[in-house]
Parts: C-alpha cells; sequence; structure tokens
C-alpha cells in the first residue's frame, strides 16, 4: 500500500502513446493507496458488520431477556491502545435503537489520523433493520448516510462533497445490521458446531452481502485480571475471517480483527485512555508483499509473475491486457490504443458512463471541470491524456483515510490513489468516454503494493494512472478486481496471504 510518486520512478523510458516526461529528485515520497479499505474496514468490517449478534438474523424471538445499556472497548495495535468503541442499546415499545462510536488512531507515513464512525440503527423486536444513519469523519473528508428499508427496497440518502443523492437497493431478504446485540446470539444457542448464515449489510459499501458465524469452541480466556470461560466465534464476511470471545451471558469479552486489530472489553474511564507512544505500526509496513527488484518498474512493458498462498477465484485477473494461466500472469502493454470521437457513441459499456453515489459525473461542477481541461478536444484517447495529465497535476498527494467522492476530491485537492481514480472516473464518464475503477498491486521500488487506477475504453480496456501520470500504465500494474468501490474490499482477502514472484519482465 506504499507508493512513490511518479517522479521518483525515474529513468523510465517513455511508453508509446505518453507524453509524459519524468524528473529525477533528491527525495522519495510515499503515500497510501486503498487506505480507508485496506486499513479502514480491516476493523470496521468485523467490529461493525460482522458481531456475533448478527445471527438473529434467524427468527429468533426477542422480546425478553435482551440486555440493554453501554458497552466500552480498547482497540489495541501490538499492545498499544489506539482507540475506543462504544456500544449502546435501548429498548422501545415497538423497536430496539442501537447505537455504536468507534474513534481510532491510525500512523501513516509518520503523521497520525484519527478517524471516527457513528452508527444509529432502530430495528425490530427481532433485529430486522428497519431505518439507520452512518458517518465517518477524518482529517479530510466526512460522509454520511441514512437508510430506510421500504418493503423490499432499502433507499439510501449519501451525503459527500455538498451533495446529496438517493440510492435504491433491491433486496433479496431483509437486512441486518449487526450492533453488539450480544444476548441474541444466546438466545440461537452458543453450541460449539454450530453454524449461523444471514443478509447484512454494510453501509461502507453500500452493498448487501451474506455472512457467517461459526461456533468454534469453548475457552478459557484472561482479560484485564479476570480469567473466565467463553466460547469462541469464527465471523466471515466478504472472504474475510475474525474472532470473537463470549461468554454464556452474552457478553464479548475480547476481539481481533482482520490486520491485527484487537478490542478488549474494558471501562468506560479504560477505554477513553490513550497510549502516550501512539499507533504501534505505520500502515505501510503491513501490506507489502516483497519481489525481486524490478529496474525501471515506470518503463516496463511485459511482466511475468507467479503468484502463490492465496486462492485466485473470483478476482478478475484474466482479460485484456492481462493472461491468467494457472497461477501465472502475463501483463503486456498495447502498443497502441484506438479512439473515437467523442462522446462514444456505442451503447455496450453504458454502467461505465452513469453517474453514482461518489462518482458524481452527472454533477455541474464535475461536467464544468472536465470541459474546462478539454477545451473542445473530441478525440477520445487526447482527451483520457488530458484528463489524466490535469488529475496529476492537480491532486497534492497525501494519505487520506476516507471513502473518496469525487466532488470531495475536486474540492479539496488532496489524496492516495482512491481520490485520483475517483475523480478521474467522474471527469472522464462526464466527457463521455467509458471509465472503471481498477484495484490490484503495483511494483514499487523494494515490493509490490495495493493500488487503484482507472481504465477508460479506446477499442478496449486501457489501464492508465493518473495518480503517477501515466498513459498507459505500466506492466507492473496487476489488475484483480474492476467495478466501484464496494469491491476494493475483495482486496482484504489477499492482505498478508499474497505471494508474488517475478519470472520476467521487459
Amino acid at each position: 500500500m506504499q507508493l512513490l510518486y511518479q517522479a521518483a520512478r525515474h529513468g523510465a523510458r517513455p511508453l508509446p502513446y505518453s507524453s509524459r516526461k519524468l524528473i529525477p529528485v533528491v527525495k522519495t515520497v510515499k503515500f497510501a493507496v486503498l487506505l480507508f479499505w485496506l486499513v479502514m474496514l480491516g476493523l470496521l468490517i468485523e467490529r461493525t458488520y460482522l458481531r456475533p449478534a448478527a445471527v438473529i438474523a434467524l427468527d429468533a424471538s426477542t422480546t425478553e431477556g435482551i440486555r440493554t445499556g453501554d458497552e466500552w472497548f480498547g482497540i489495541y495495535q501490538q499492545g498499544r491502545k489506539i482507540g475506543h468503541a462504544h456500544t449502546r442499546v435501548l429498548a422501545q415499545p415497538e423497536t430496539y435503537h442501537l447505537t455504536q462510536e468507534m474513534e481510532l488512531d491510525l500512523l501513516v507515513l509518520g503523521s497520525v489520523q484519527r478517524i471516527r464512525t457513528v452508527i444509529n440503527s432502530y430495528t425490530t423486536r427481532n433485529f430486522l433493520l428497519k431505518y439507520f444513519d452512518f458517518a465517518l469523519t477524518s482529517d479530510n473528508s466526512s460522509m454520511e448516510i441514512k437508510g430506510a428499508v421500504v418493503r423490499s427496497k432499502l433507499i439510501l440518502d449519501i451525503t459527500s462533497g455538498g451533495q446529496t443523492r438517493t440510492e435504491r437497493i433491491t433486496l433479496k431478504d431483509p437486512p441486518y445490521l449487526s450492533l453488539n446485540i450480544k444476548p441474541a446470539i444466546v438466545l440461537l444457542g452458543l453450541e460449539p458446531g454450530k453454524k449461523y448464515r444471514f443478509p447484512l449489510f454494510n453501509p461502507a459499501t453500500m452493498s448487501s452481502e451474506e455472512a457467517s458465524v461459526t461456533v468454534e469452541s469453548r475457552e478459557r480466556i484472561k482479560v484485564g485480571d479476570r480469567s473466565q470461560n467463553v466460547y469462541k466465534l469464527k465471523e466471515t464476511f466478504q472472504g474475510l475471517e475474525a474472532y470473537s470471545w463470549m461468554t454464556e451471558e452474552g457478553d464479548t469479552l475480547k476481539e481481533e480483527s482482520p490486520l491485527g486489530y484487537v478490542l478488549l472489553k474494558e471501562s468506560m474511564t479504560e477505554a477513553m485512555k490513550r497510549d502516550k507512544k501512539g499507533p504501534a505500526l505505520d500502515i505501510m509496513s503491513l501490506v507489502m508483499i516483497p519481489a525481486d527488484r524490478i529496474e525501471n518498474a515506470a518503463g516496463t512493458r511485459y511482466l511475468k509473475a507467479k503468484f502463490s498462498s492465496v486462492p485466485l477465484q473470483g478476482f478478475e485477473l484474466h482479460g485484456g491486457r492481462q493472461i491468467l494461466s494457472g497461477a501465472g500472469i502475463e501483463v503486456r502493454v498495447p502498443e497502441t490504443a484506438g479512439s473515437y470521437s467523442l462522446p462514444y457513441p456505442g451503447k455496450d459499456h453504458a454502467d461505465s458512463l452513469v453517474a453514482s453515489a461518489l462518482i458524481q459525473s452527472d454533477d455541474r461542477k464535475i461536467r464544468e471541470q472536465a470541459a474546462k481541461v478539454l477545451a473542445g478536444e473530441t478525440n477520445a484517447r487526447e482527451a483520457a491524456r488530458k484528463l489524466n495529465q490535469w488529475v496529476y497535476n492537480t491532486i497534492r498527494k497525501q494519505p487520506v483515510v476516507s471513502i473518496p467522492s469525487a466532488l470531495d476530491v475536486l474540492n479539496q485537492r488532496v489524496g492516495d490513489c482512491n481520490e485520483h481514480t475517483v475523480l478521474y472516473t467522474a471527469l472522464a464518464r462526464a466527457a463521455g468516454i467509458p471509465t472503471r475503477m481498477a484495484a490490484g498491486i503495483v511494483y514499487m521500488r523494494d515490493g509490490f503494493y495495493y493500488h487503484a487506477w482507472p481504465e477508460v475504453w479506446l477499442s478496449e480496456w486501457t489501464a492508465i494512472d493518473p495518480t503517477f501520470n501515466q498513459f498507459p500504465a505500466d506492466a507492473t500494474h496487476i489488475r484483480f478486481i474492476t467495478g466501484n468501490l464496494d469491491r476494493q474490499a475483495d482486496i482484504l482477502r489477499l492482505v498478508g496471504k499474497l505471494k508474488v514472484e517475478v519470472l520476467e519482465y521487459k
């Protein structure tokens, strides 16, 4: 997840249809990519969406026996407290009101960033979701989502970049938000070997997915100065695994989330404390994939590599410039790119031209900025290149922990690869160029790091990189997924597991 400015990758020869010039620099500048998804979701998926109580998706009657009140947790990274989580359950005549607030500090390239999330949820007496609101704030951005279930639809109002958009999601089953309602699983049965499946709505990715919880075993653990008998639960969501330890009474004592965060139940006073030394690890150290050195990575036009240690099913590794054969992959940068007169005349890529909640390509500010940059250019290839250059020149390179919105990025003009990619995608779609977001890995000096970039349709899907000012992107960009931000959560399945062996490059 560590990246360098394109200028730091000096010495590369120009790629066939790039007008880019590389300037050697003395100081190497590094910044984060996929920061929200690879770090925040590594913690939030377990904390917000995989809580054991979510197994109440079964038809359990919960009119009696549900505890109400507050619980506090300290959030730890390698033994250092970096934040806290607070949950509250209130019983009302026809509903439960559940709230969860979480705040933590992340060390990013030597700088500490503070992130805060708040969820309010109202459910039926058996915890079916009725409506909720979700807010995320960080040093550089904020986002708010309000949602309500209306028959088979989940209607969402998403506010970001000063604009509110309405989205409608068709539901196969009534959704659940899991907000620490631990006694519910007690009603269903804490019996080793039991497994529960249920539909779960994820407000950060605005998607509904199936999750499961397995009661693995009974154990005895020590939290603070007390040892207690507990049940160990394995929670699975979108290929990720997390663990919780719960007492027979439904109290969660400990949680372990992806990327190594640990939550321990504490008093409010203890939970609110922070380690004066701050976070133990810079998050960059968590996500580097070691590999043999690639000289002049920015100039590579061919790469052959081999993957190991992770299943590759479900990833989009084959197609376009990438050829997957077993666990081996070859990437070839095309010699030329096609073109056409704007706007794109075909009907086959309509889904890559439409606006969405975070890619506001139909917004007046986005459309006006695209028109200003292009200044009447109607050649699709040249228009795509101009937008790539403008985004690279305009956005200040800085790690940002946020859910990126094109309007936010246009207004603030700061960010990492997700911000570059979401803004470019909105501008290009506004100009009539079919554009999609891709995420995968890219080589940077000492190994591969997780990264995001756009792909534009120029007679074929063409990878470009406004973060590095590459048009086209070099062959070390290996795509794993395409699609909107909800797909990037799939990348978490690779973190800490994926191994890459470079076999050949040129």
